[in-house]
């Protein structure tokens, strides 16, 4: 997935019409701002990217707005629900351009390729997991706020890139289990805070949730059959469910011993909402218990079975975490320079890049009579049942 320009200098099959900016159009413009429908998009707009429009000549306007790249005050986990420059009605499970100004989307540093999602949760911190980018070091990644839409680099809100300072990863990651399944990416300089690059709210530690619909998002799949990842930011609605169902419900649908760690939780289990491959290391954000227009990220996207499932997705819990995450960040603000000592590197390894968690079978025996085919997003492990599943059930 790369970010390119669109070269199209005609569209709807007239030289009189030009993509351009959706508020350089009269067309949709009636309401003061840019208004589009998403099945005009998926239709393919007569050519044009995402946020542009095939316009006629003769309904061009010049009066461009500014792109909003001031600093900004504002409280952490605000949305625009809206779009702060374009509205795109009947959205199915997608974003509005800037409407999740968390969204962080990690990039192969060599060939600016998609590698996986996160949150901005400091203006020089990024949250994410550690089977995501296990594989990378510092040099090799880039973080990219105010991502939209990949396939065009036309957004009103521009996208900004920031190298790594720094990658902690948990020490205590266990791959078996997904435990403490987290990373911290300190960015070489801090962001500039606007409407559509800010920061998502964490909860306080341990905190009990009223459990609550709430929201998953990245760049991954759709389903797990696709070819390729969605260009859009997708925006999916699932439940959150206490921890004993969870472990229930996982534990009924294999008919196998399954033990949810302490630093997990997890979310889903209706049929075709979920996360995906690609989605790992992505926010799980419910509404602020005292401001339901504002969002706390609860979970971070960590594995499951499939994608849309009847079985709920697991997640790394936040509030668990938290004082993993406050003391490291606050480690990496009064130390300098970094001590490999104290948080070293993780191991790389040729390992592939899908996970199989699944049981080991009798040579009779077929995948059908036992399966298991858990995710952990980003990363591909498999390993016998005794060992994996006693570990489980033994934490």
């Amino acid at each position: 997935m790369t970010n390119c320009k669109s070269q199209i200098n005609f569209c709807g099959g007239s030289n009189q019409n030009r993509c351009v900016a959706r508020h350089l159009c009269r067309i949709g413009l009636e309401s003061g701002t840019p208004i589009t429908d998403w099945r005009v998009l998926q239709g393919g707009d007569s050519g044009c990217v995402s946020n542009e429009i095939c316009c006629p000549k003769t309904e061009m306007v010049n009066n461009r707005k500014p792109t909003n790249t001031q600093s900004i005050t504002r409280q952490c986990g605000h949305i625009n629900s809206q779009g702060p420059i374009l509205t795109i009605n009947n959205l199915k499970d997608t974003t509005q351009e800037g409407e999740l100004p968390w969204m962080i989307a990690l990039l192969d540093a060599s060939n600016f390729q998609y590698v996986a999602s996160g949150s901005l949760i400091s203006a020089n911190v990024v949250l994410t997991s550690s089977s995501v980018i296990e594989i990378f070091n510092e040099n090799e990644l880039i973080v990219r706020a105010g991502e939209w839409d990949f396939h065009s680099n036309q957004e009103q809100g521009r996208h900004e890139d920031v190298a790594v300072r720094q990658i902690v990863r948990h020490s205590s990651f266990f791959y078996e289990t997904g435990a403490n399944n987290i990373a911290l990416v300190f960015l070489a300089r801090p962001l500039v805070l606007t409407d559509h690059i800010n920061l998502i709210c964490l909860p306080s530690a341990n905190r009990n949730f009223i459990w609550n619909r709430c929201i998953v998002s990245g760049w991954g799949k759709k389903n797990i059959n696709d070819h390729s990842y969605v260009n859009i930011l997708k925006k999916i609605e699932v439940p959150v469910m206490d921890r004993l169902t969870c472990q229930e419900e996982i534990q009924s649908f294999y008919n196998l011993p399954f033990f949810l760690d302490k630093s997990l939780m997890c979310a889903g289990g209706e049929i075709g909402k979920d996360s995906c491959k690609g989605d790992g290391g992505a926010p799980l954000a419910c509404p602020l218990q005292s401001d339901p227009s504002r969002y706390e990220q609860v979970g971070i996207v960590n594995f499951g079975d499939g994608c849309g499932k009847p079985i709920p997705a697991v997640y790394t819990d936040v509030s668990k975490m938290r004082p993993w995450i406050d003391f490291h960040m606050k480690w990496m603000k009064d130390a300098e320079p970094f001590d490999p000592a104290v948080f070293p590197m993780p191991r790389h390894d040729s390992t592939p890049n899908i996970i199989l968690i699944e049981p080991l079978l009798s040579c009779n025996a077929g995948r059908d009579e036992a399966p298991w085919n858990m995710r952990l997003y980003g990363r591909t492990l498999s390993f016998p049942l005794l060992p994996a599943w006693q570990t489980l059930q033994g934490l």
